[in-house]
């Protein structure tokens, strides 16, 4: 079975611990992840397993200690492609990385929301 993109219950004993730091980190990655996919994307053009190594790796980083757990899944799956020297499958994992992307995203943005 598929892990949902955001595990609501990490995300809410995150969010108990984070209190006052939680808006700047949810603002954080909603800055910097489409510039990763951008850069994940490029490496994935170029043929360069250590960049995708490299990018795969700090997004499975940043989706962990938000609660994206499967988002998070999905980047390790990327990284792995990484790190065993080539980029073949990588672009598809890409491709549904950015999909459920954009359902975390929306998800941190009615957050913001909320938070203030």
């Amino acid at each position: 079975m598929e892990q949902p993109p955001l595990d609501t219950r990490a995300y809410n004993e995150m969010k108990e611990v984070m209190e006052e730091v939680l808006p700047e980190l949810l603002k954080t990655f909603m800055e910097y992840m489409p510039d990763l996919i951008n850069d994940l994307n490029k490496a994935i053009t170029e043929g360069n397993p250590d960049l995708l190594f490299g990018i795969a790796h700090r997004m499975k980083s940043s989706c962990n200690s938000l609660g994206a757990l499967g988002l998070a899944k999905i980047a390790e799956n990327i990284e792995m492609v990484g790190r065993a020297g080539g980029t073949e499958g990588a672009a598809e994992l890409s491709a549904k990385l950015e999909d459920q992307l954009k359902e975390v995203m929306d998800f941190f943005s009615e957050e913001l929301k909320t938070l203030g």
